[in-house]
């Protein structure tokens, strides 16, 4: 079974007015995480496993780590964590496969060392479906 590099992972922004994405930053790491929110049905005669319903809320959170790419694009990144804003992201994988859709900065981290390049870390939680594809 092949492995995959999540060096190869990019983040990528749709400037407004449309176009294609552009990669803004290249992963040093990340994670995702999927919440399919339940409700807890269960009743007097439920059995005690409990019942529950899939019509709670859905969430996917991406944390991710990299190094900036492209300062006028990753500016506009700047400025949705700034003005808590939506900002329509893609996270492209190196074998095709993305995630996207209009994502929260929820807690945007920058930094820099001397003698090498700029970092950033972000958390991006869902505005409305994400499309994986």
């Amino acid at each position: 079974m092949a492995k995959f590099d999540s060096d190869d992972m990019v983040l990528k922004l749709q400037p407004s007015g449309g176009g294609g994405y552009v990669t803004i930053a290249g992963c040093i790491s990340h994670n995702a995480s999927i919440s399919n929110g339940t409700v807890d049905l269960s009743d007097k005669d439920s059995n005690r496993w409990g019942d529950k319903g899939n019509f709670g809320p859905r969430e996917l959170n991406i944390n991710f780590n990299g190094w900036v790419n492209d300062g006028t694009e990753y500016a506009l990144l700047e400025v949705a964590a700034q003005d808590d804003t939506v900002v329509d992201l893609q996270l492209a994988y190196s074998d095709g496969r993305t995630i996207t859709c209009n994502f929260y900065v929820s807690q945007f981290d920058w930094g820099g060392d001397h003698g090498n390049g700029q970092t950033f870390s972000c958390t991006l939680a869902t505005d409305g479906e994400p499309t994986f594809a």
